[in-house]
């Protein structure tokens, strides 16, 4: 999976930063608090996260981006990280079950 990009910002490509154990909080407590449509707050709550994601990209630069690509960067980002944790548990389950095999 490539990793998500916004170029319409200022024209220039933004990457997803490193995801780290910080990625996952931020990740979490945005799943947890679950924005919701009737939320006021709802597109800047999408913009905050996603802007924790990429380098030199605030809030409110993305908030200047066209409303259509707001909700699906928010997406992509949570993808991307479900997807890069997703394969290293499995990496790591696969890893301790090999080490428990038996040994003939």
């Amino acid at each position: 999976m490539t990793k998500p990009t916004i170029t319409t910002l200022d024209g220039k490509k933004h990457e997803l930063k490193k995801i780290t154990g910080r990625s996952w909080r931020i990740l979490s407590e945005f799943i947890d608090a679950a924005p919701e449509y009737v939320d006021a707050d709802f597109i800047e709550k999408h913009a905050a996260f996603i802007a924790a994601f990429y380098d030199d990209v605030t809030a409110d630069d993305v908030l200047d981006l066209p409303i259509e690509e707001i909700l699906p960067a928010s997406a992509a980002t949570r993808k991307f990280i479900m997807a890069q944790l997703t394969a290293k548990l499995e990496t790591i389950e696969k890893n301790s079950e090999a080490d428990k095999a038996p040994s003939d």
